[in-house]
């Protein structure tokens, strides 16, 4: 009797098992008519750290900005982000904008390529991104770069190192929505989080940099943790001077 139950126990333990390893399931929040929040996560000490990025909706598809926070053997919160587009924009994802070059931003690459979907990012973000092992971004976009997507205008800008040394943001001026990726700390955050490529000393200057470039924005995305206010610029430039 009991060694007839012990396949059914091993195939118990082998699907809870692969069910441990499942990714974790994305949220996708709604911002203006036209963007979401895409928010996907990995585990950090224990528990799902959230990463944010955007999808825009315009006239000529969808456009992507950062990538879910995938590695190079698992694409699927990318995945997941597509198949949200796809079931509730009923659009196909047109582009991705990648903002500099860590998995949580260009992490997904291989699917999106895959998929026939334009990854750009600057010369730089595409040279770091293929020394990480991922496939090369086309590395087209200038410091500062405007263009338009389906009536959508779209501001790339490298504001100076911070995070890294080729992070850049994203303003969407009708929007009034600055994606900051992880050169803009959320205002819920007590630290600075990974500074392995900062450059530490230039960022609060870099921040500043960025003020003077676009107007106050109404919404703040940061890469990681909230962002329902819009204090995180501020909020950034604060823990670099904690750190002097």
């Amino acid at each position: 009797m009991t060694s007839r139950l012990l396949p059914i126990f091993f195939c118990f333990f082998l699907l809870s098992g692969l069910r441990a390893q499942e990714s974790p399931k994305i949220k996708v929040t709604p911002l203006t008519k036209r963007l979401w929040v895409h928010t996907t996560s990995r585990n950090y000490d224990g528990k799902p750290f959230p990463s944010n990025g955007i999808i825009a909706k315009t006239k000529d598809g969808v456009v992507l900005v950062d990538t879910g926070w995938d590695v190079l053997n698992d694409t699927d919160q990318t995945r997941q982000v597509l198949d949200w587009v796809n079931k509730n924009l009923h659009m196909p994802v047109t582009l991705c904008i990648v903002t500099h070059f860590h998995d949580d931003r260009v992490g997904g690459i291989g699917l999106l390529r895959k998929a026939g979907i334009r990854v750009i990012s600057t010369p730089l973000t595409a040279d770091k991104s293929v020394k990480q092992g991922y496939e090369r971004p086309e590395g087209i976009l200038p410091n500062d770069t405007t263009f338009v997507v389906g009536k959508l205008p779209i501001r790339c800008i490298f504001p100076g190192e911070g995070h890294t040394s080729d992070n850049i943001v994203v303003w969407f001026p009708t929007e009034k929505t600055l994606h900051g990726g992880c050169f803009v700390k959320s205002y819920a955050a007590f630290g600075l989080g990974n500074v392995a490529d900062a450059n530490v000393s230039a960022w609060a200057n870099s921040v500043r940099n960025l003020q003077t470039l676009i107007p106050v924005p109404e919404y703040v995305i940061p890469g990681h943790q909230e962002w329902d206010r819009n204090t995180s610029l501020e909020h950034t430039i604060r823990l670099l001077e904690k750190k002097r």
